[in-house]
């Protein structure tokens, strides 16, 4: 998951510094699938609340030492990112992405701009 936001995080810096860019037709495909996933997993928010909370399994050791795991691969732990970091670091990582395709449009439609005004008939 740490791969996948410095990958959008880089995107974001490269449209920021013009060095990426993408008609608006494009990006709007992008932006389109960003969109939908990003509303799906707000849709989550829900479920990731329950999911980090210590599930009723019974007071017996094995009981409280599931109940204890199961929170601990929601919130994250030895071994585990955990569900509930890791949709929220896929939901930064979408937000950047989004941001770099808004920008990447505006340098394309900024590039078009000037080589439209540079061309005399």
């Amino acid at each position: 998951m740490g791969a996948m936001t410095a990958n959008a995080n880089s995107l974001a810096q490269l449209a920021s510094s013009g060095g990426f860019a993408i008609s608006r037709a494009g990006a709007e495909n992008y932006l389109k699938a960003i969109d939908e996933a990003l509303r799906k997993l707000g849709d989550l928010r829900g479920t990731l609340y329950e999911l980090q909370q210590e599930t009723k399994l019974g007071t017996s050791p094995d009981a409280i030492a599931m109940s204890k795991y199961n929170v601990e691969n929601a919130v994250g732990g030895k071994g585990t990112i955990g569900v509930v970091p890791a949709i929220e670091q896929l939901t930064i990582a979408l937000g950047q992405a989004r941001e770099a395709m808004e920008k990447a449009a505006e340098n394309y439609r900024e590039v078009e701009t000037d080589v439209s005004s540079r061309i005399k008939y």
